[in-house]
């Protein structure tokens, strides 16, 4: 729980340190979502802004358009992957409770369907900063490492998905608030759960060599 509520202090600390350039293109990637093409990709070179800052590095416009032009294909094979398994998560949750209406069998299978919803959330909340930590960029290795980490650290996800989901909700009600920085926050939130946990990995790592740190190579268990 502690190290949900240092990630969530240095997200707030960071976008607030970084606010000039991540309002600015948090704004581009809303308004490339809505013209549908270029949507995934911004959202990827979104993250990639976001995964930049999570590592105390230097942004830019050329760290932002040189992920979108760079992931464009990859971004939207995900998005259609995922919008398939939204579809199907959503379409059978629904003709479950149509067809067999209230007995009770149909109730549990239900909430399974509800059960994969919350794990696509988890999954989704992690895998963009895992593919693009990856030196392998491939989805299902991103996947796996996102299940492993939901699996390994689940008071830890938990806890940032609460926190986030209802800063996003006011942020929602807020609307403004949300157009200038919604998106922008929620992709550094995973950015930095991402790596906080990689850090945290690589101090036990050396604790365990008898090694600083700094010495561990930037290798993971994932």
């Amino acid at each position: 729980m502690l190290d949900a509520l240092r990630v969530l202090w240095k997200t707030l600390q960071d976008l607030w340190g970084e606010m000039f350039y991540l309002v600015l293109m948090n704004l581009l990637t809303l308004v490339l979502m809505l013209l549908v093409i270029p949507g995934p990709p911004a959202w990827v070179a979104l993250c990639a802004v976001c995964n930049r800052v999570a590592n105390d590095y230097a942004i830019s416009w050329e760290t932002y358009f040189r992920a979108f032009r760079a992931h464009f294909l990859k971004a939207w094979l995900y998005s259609l992957a995922s919008l398939v398994a939204i579809a199907l998560i959503g379409l059978n949750f629904w003709w479950y409770g149509a067809v067999f209406g209230n007995q009770e069998w149909a109730q549990w299978v239900r909430g399974a369907w509800l059960a994969a919803a919350v794990f696509w959330v988890v999954i989704n909340f992690y895998i963009v900063a895992f593919y693009l930590e990856q030196e392998d960029r491939r989805w299902r290795i991103a996947f796996r490492n996102a299940l492993l980490t939901a699996g390994a650290f689940p008071l830890f996800t938990l806890a940032l998905l609460i926190v986030g989901g209802v800063i996003m909700a006011i942020a929602v009600v807020f609307t403004p608030l949300f157009v200038m920085i919604g998106p922008a926050f929620w992709a550094l939130l995973g950015s930095e759960a991402v790596a906080n946990r990689l850090r945290a990995w690589q101090a036990r790592a050396a604790a365990r060599m008898g090694e600083s740190p700094s010495e561990q190579k930037a290798e993971q268990p994932w």
